[in-house]
């Protein structure tokens, strides 16, 4: 918020400079982020002399001039009555932003070229003198700044609302502040006399439909004024503030807002339908046109204020354009209202709209200075625009604001901030933000101002004393605490053994947003019935590529890829840990889920002269995945051919099963996918159910001493079905009780030449070896030929 220093010093009497104010701000919890020179932007407005002047060629109320800065002479073409040779006066060259908001830059007027704007007195922010340029005595020196020679300054200081601090948002909440700050006098203003009575409900009426949104609304009525510019002063101020002046009337409401932080509006009676206002919610298919120039659909959620017919202004937030004063205005409705902060924060979200106003209800205004700022308006809108105040008032008031008791402990102040205060400091402090204080036997009855909607528990008022004492006062001391560690659960245990495993096996760890773009899943052609197919959708997303919850990590995981594929970085080999989220009927919270994905795409081996390029397929996935379950002690997993995914390649799929149930798959996906994705590499992925891993990994290991005695080998070479696969017979011989059997692999699968069609050969290998002696080939061969018998018998198989 910008707060003009000089204003500040109406209603606090402040002996600090601007720079010293700022810090003592800064240190009590009001942040000044800067105090700067409103009249910077004007430095580089200089002294000139006009050296000569000329008639425009295609205009008669225009001059040539030529003027000089004493170094260099620049053409400007100006309408002024006061133009003439020797005249000295400022110049504003290009760049140069003036009083009012205009950048000055080099232009064609007519035909001719002008390099800059000579100045009036009102585009320098001196007066309300618009009629001609301004005339700088002799004695200055060409080529000075301006703003130097006339000695203009007006410090302005930054200052950094927070959102708890609404009652700062404005001059003399901020002058409050500062009273309590510097513990000086504040003036107290007087409530405008204005005529009373009950000629107002004559003319119109409020109706509140939604009290439980709208607390308070009041309004004035006045009638057969002269809407025009405003006085100097106050078009002065409000640029200082930031906000562009437009006529009296709505000068004034703006002017109540910066100084009072009470928003106002002001609609041209004359125009409202029924001559009575209805605060209510908007009605199907109504719009409205705003004041910005942007007409908006409403929706049943929106309060509007409206007239008997349509909405005339977005409650809280911005007027309508058909209502708006403007110079044909003869009669004025003056609105003041107290509006749910819930409620316009949520409509300014929802419509993308933010205001002035909006920006202090949303942090909450004073509910007691509705009336005052409607009254000082009221006033100042008669001394500036004439006319007559209807005699009376509207105050429509369904939800009175109750004031607040907090009970404050000198004990608990005093354990709090280690300084044993008097009772007196502690009032005196209190007293200081404008808290009533009323001593009782063990403690104090505070009750809070309206305008500090921030005070609401003891530790709040602590808090206030502490900042008012200061904060670099207070004892430094070192806070006692039990730190308790606890163990991590077997879900944490698992997570980082994962983490772990992965990055040891070559895979970088990706962390991707949990918010996707639908079209990414629509692309992986999941079914409508399949519960990824339908994902939760956020009520205010940041954009249509993050407006989903992910049902999958693929998305993410091809995002990446992608991105490092178009920079040129064709090698991917990534994996993800996180949760998906899936709608949960009966409950406004999703589902989740962990799962464990991966991608690798690329060269599988980097090129030297020792290796060959060979590029990433099934098998290296596979491979990856086996080694991982290993060392996790995961036993049991299958690899089934065949995953029934969409946005995988049947032929290069794999189902990964444990105990019969899917736990994830891997595979290839489709050459139209990654068509789609401007993808031409072959991509692999895997996705796993985390939380299932979890519940089987077992983190207990038994030891076993080195083997001190020898191995012995045999090998069966089969001849079966193609059908069969090897996973099912080595699952087969594991869940026989042999004796002496340490382990079994395959070593070869061959189909060709000397193999009939539909069959392959499948070559297994044995190991035996006996802990306590060295096995005779007899018992060897006698185990051997009973597993053979089996598998021949049970797979359909014959020896080859």
């Amino acid at each position: 918020m910008l707060v003009p220093y000089n204003w500040l010093k109406e209603w606090v009497n402040i002996s600090l400079s601007p720079e010293d104010l700022a810090d003592r701000l800064t240190m009590t919890g009001l942040e000044v982020e800067g105090v700067y020179n409103a009249y910077e932007d004007l430095e580089d407005v200089k002294v000139v002399k006009i050296v000569a002047v000329s008639a425009h060629p295609q205009a008669d109320k225009l001059a040539v001039c030529q003027v000089s800065d004493g170094e260099q002479e620049y053409q400007v073409v100006c309408g002024a009555p006061n133009v003439k040779v020797g005249l000295k006066t400022a110049f504003a060259p290009p760049g140069v932003i003036l009083f009012t908001g205009n950048k000055v830059s080099p232009v064609e007027i007519r035909g001719v070229r002008s390099e800059g704007v000579l100045c009036s007195p009102y585009e320098l922010g001196i007066s309300s003198d618009h009629s001609g340029i301004i005339e700088i005595p002799e004695k200055a020196s060409l080529g000075q700044s301006v703003v130097k020679f006339l000695g203009l300054n007006e410090p302005i200081l930054e200052v950094a609302i927070t959102p708890n601090r609404g009652d700062c948002l404005s001059i003399y909440g901020l002058a409050r502040e500062v009273a309590a700050v510097c513990d000086i006098a504040l003036k107290i203003p007087e409530l405008p006399k204005l005529p009373l009575g009950e000629e107002i409900f004559s003319e119109t009426s409020v109706v509140i439909e939604i009290p439980e949104l709208c607390y308070r609304y009041a309004g004035r009525l006045i009638k057969n004024v002269t809407v025009k510019d405003s006085p100097f002063e106050i078009q002065k101020k409000l640029w200082l503030c930031g906000l562009r002046p437009i006529n009296n009337v709505v000068d004034v409401t703006n002017y109540v807002l910066l100084e009072r932080g009470q928003p106002l509006h002001a609609f041209d009676f004359d125009l409202l339908e029924g001559r009575r206002i209805i605060v209510r919610l908007a009605r199907e298919g109504e719009k409205i046109l705003t004041l910005d120039g942007v007409e908006r659909e409403l929706d049943e959620k929106t309060m509007v204020i409206a007239d008997a017919v349509r909405p005339v202004a977005i409650a809280g937030i911005m007027g309508g354009e058909e209502t708006a004063v403007t110079e044909k205005t003869k009669n004025v409705f003056l609105e003041s209202a107290w509006f749910n902060p819930s409620s316009i924060r949520l409509t300014s979200q929802r419509l993308r709209l933010s205001s002035d106003s909006s920006y202090r209800f949303e942090r909450g205004i004073d509910p007691e200075g509705v009336i005052f700022g409607l009254e000082q308006a009221a006033r100042m809108i008669k001394e500036l625009a004439g006319g007559d105040i209807i005699p009376g008032r509207i105050d429509e008031y369904p939800t009175p604001y109750v004031l607040r008791e907090i009970k404050l402990s000198p004990k608990k102040l005093s354990l709090y901030l280690k300084i044993d205060f008097e009772p007196e400091e502690i009032s005196h402090f209190l007293e200081r933000v404008q808290v009533k204080v009323v001593k009782g036997i063990d403690e104090y009855i505070c009750t809070p101002p309206s305008f500090r909607h921030d005070l609401v528990l003891p530790e709040d008022l602590i808090e206030e004393v502490a900042r008012l004492y200061g904060y670099d006062r207070l004892p430094v001391s070192v806070p006692k605490a039990e730190i308790a560690g606890k163990p991590p659960t077997k879900f944490e245990k698992v997570l980082g053994k994962a983490r772990s495993l992965m990055t040891a096996l070559g895979l970088y760890e990706v962390i991707n947003y949990s918010f996707i773009s639908p079209k990414l899943l629509e692309l992986l052609g999941f079914a409508p019935e399949d519960p990824r197919a339908n994902p939760l959708n956020l009520a205010n997303p940041l954009s249509e590529e993050q407006s989903v919850m992910r049902t999958t990590l693929i998305p993410g995981l091809l995002q990446t890829a992608q991105v490092n594929i178009f920079r040129e970085h064709p090698t991917v080999k990534v994996f993800e840990i996180g949760r998906v989220f899936f709608p949960k009927e009966g409950s406004t919270l999703p589902d989740e889920k962990h799962l464990l994905a991966g991608l690798l795409t690329g060269e599988a081996l980097s090129l030297s002269c020792f290796r060959s390029e060979r590029k990433f397929d099934i098998f290296d996935v596979k491979g990856i995945l086996e080694s991982f379950f290993k060392e996790l002690g995961v036993r049991g997993i299958l690899f089934e051919p065949g995953a029934q995914e969409p946005h995988l390649l049947p032929a290069l799929s794999l189902t990964v099963k444990l105990a019969g149930e899917n736990i994830g798959y891997l595979g290839a996906l489709r050459p139209s996918l990654l068509e789609k994705l401007d993808i031409s590499q072959e991509v692999f992925v895997f996705e796993l159910d985390f939380e299932k891993l979890v519940e089987i990994v077992s983190f207990k290991k038994k030891f076993v001493p080195l083997p001190k005695f020898p191995a012995t080998s045999r090998d069966l070479a089969l001849l079966l079905s193609d059908e069969v696969q090897a996973s099912e017979i080595l699952t087969f011989v594991g869940d026989m009780e042999l004796p002496y059997l340490e382990k079994v692999f395959v070593i070869d699968v061959y189909k060709g030449k000397g193999i009939p069609e539909g069959k392959k050969s499948l070559t297994l290998r044995f190991i035996y070896r006996a802990p306590e002696r060295t096995l005779t080939d007899e018992e060897v061969n006698e185990i051997q030929e009973k597993i053979t018998q089996e598998i021949l018998k049970k797979f359909e198989a014959s020896l080859r």
